[in-house]
């Protein structure tokens, strides 16, 4: 079976049933492992984003418990309470 430009085709006419099923089965094969592929390489990437956005969401709340932290501390400390007993 001769390919040209991806295809194949015979030099002796049609291409049997069976033969027309083996070359249908072998194309399917190639798209359902492009599309393995594809979805492997697009569950890694929404993976990474998902870890991303939790560590992201975690930065921020620890930022913003600092800074809570930090104004209360300052406040305290204005007002001459002892926060260590």
């Amino acid at each position: 079976m001769p390919m040209i430009n991806g295809r194949f085709y015979s030099a002796f006419g049609r291409y049997s049933p069976y033969v027309s099923m083996q070359i249908q089965r072998m194309h399917l094969a190639e798209i359902r492992q492009q599309a393995e592929s594809d979805a492997s390489v697009l569950g890694g990437a929404l993976s990474s984003a998902s870890q991303n956005l939790a560590q992201g969401l975690g930065i921020l709340a620890a930022q913003a418990a600092l800074k809570r932290i930090n104004a209360a501390a300052s406040a305290a400390q204005k007002s001459g309470v002892n926060l260590v007993t």
